[in-house]
């Protein structure tokens, strides 16, 4: 099997040395950079916060499973119904409460920001 032929420039032309990008040097981040990293890892603070209150507020408050052996049966129906509309009620108004705290108020905020810091074109 031949070897590839490497091209010889010229005997007039000079070969151009090209040096690699120096590894492992960043240019260190600018003062916005570094104030939206605090920013995301406080709403991600936030969001952790406000999801551990509602889920620990749920096991803790959620509504009790009647007792239905001392019940007729249609009066267990109508318990067991009454039981899941109230579970479902309560579900509900936390995921309102996760919604309106997190969803609704803290994450488009945060995307704005950090689509704004993160997301220019920087010219250097």
């Amino acid at each position: 099997m031949a070897h590839p032929q490497i091209p010889i420039p010229p005997a007039g032309i000079a070969r151009q040395q090209v040096e690699p990008p120096p590894v492992g040097l960043a240019a260190p981040p600018t003062f916005l950079e570094r104030w939206g990293v605090i920013l995301l890892a406080c709403a991600g603070a936030w969001v952790l916060l406000v999801a551990s209150i509602v889920v620990y507020y749920y096991l803790q408050h959620q509504p009790q499973f009647p007792a239905v052996s001392t019940l007729a049966p249609d009066q267990m129906r109508e318990a067991l119904s009454l039981h899941k509309e109230q579970e479902e009620q309560f579900r509900d108004s936390l995921v309102s409460i996760f919604d309106l705290a997190v969803t609704r108020t803290v994450l488009p905020i945060v995307t704005l920001l950090l689509g704004y810091l993160f997301g220019k074109n920087t010219k250097d």
